[in-house]
């Protein structure tokens, strides 16, 4: 191929490209933040951290568990455990954040809400919020308030529909009013 023949593919590639709906674009790494994944969590729960145990460390990765305290439960499988353990990707000083994500750093005490397939996970949690109770509520009103205000397109890229909604927002509901009890 001459170079002559390149330019005409090039064109055409670059007109496709800038013609994509970007809406519909995204990232395989921005999946963990899409509503779907925390709909399809059997389990939901507030939580604090007790203890942290590092599992393995490679030169890109560290997989650590740890041990929760069960505080509340907004979505369960019918048990209630006082304690709960999540293994999850985590970064330090020697280990740097992966562009990829999600990574965690927990440290005992550290308030948690964890959107997982169970209270005893070896897979990662499918989105978990970290911080005080006041940046738990935040976070948490902030997702309720996005979703009660998704347009029909953005409900199918966040692969939901209004039957999702209706019981996100409950779920949502739940833990708004524990964590403002929580005092």
């Amino acid at each position: 191929m001459g170079k002559k023949s390149l330019v005409p593919l090039a064109l055409v590639l670059v007109s496709l490209l800038i013609s994509t709906d970007t809406s519909q674009v995204m990232a395989a790494n921005m999946r963990s933040f899409i509503e779907a994944v925390r709909r399809k969590a059997t389990v939901v729960y507030i939580g604090s951290v007790k203890e942290v145990h590092l599992l393995t460390r490679t030169k890109f990765d560290i997989k650590a568990r740890a041990l929760v305290e069960v505080l509340a439960i907004a979505r369960g499988t019918g048990v209630n455990p006082r304690e709960a353990t999540v293994e999850y990707s985590s970064f330090d000083d020697q280990t740097p954040m992966l562009a990829g994500g999600p990574q965690y750093q927990l440290a005992p005490d550290a308030k948690v809400v964890i959107f997982a397939n169970s209270f005893v996970s070896t897979i990662p949690p499918g989105y978990l919020l970290q911080g005080s109770r006041e940046e738990l509520l935040q976070r948490v009103v902030a997702l309720r308030d996005a979703l009660k205000h998704m347009s029909p397109d953005h409900l199918k890229v966040n692969e939901i529909d209004e039957g999702d909604r209706r019981i996100q927002l409950e779920l949502y509901e739940k833990l708004c009013a524990y964590l403002r009890a929580s005092k």
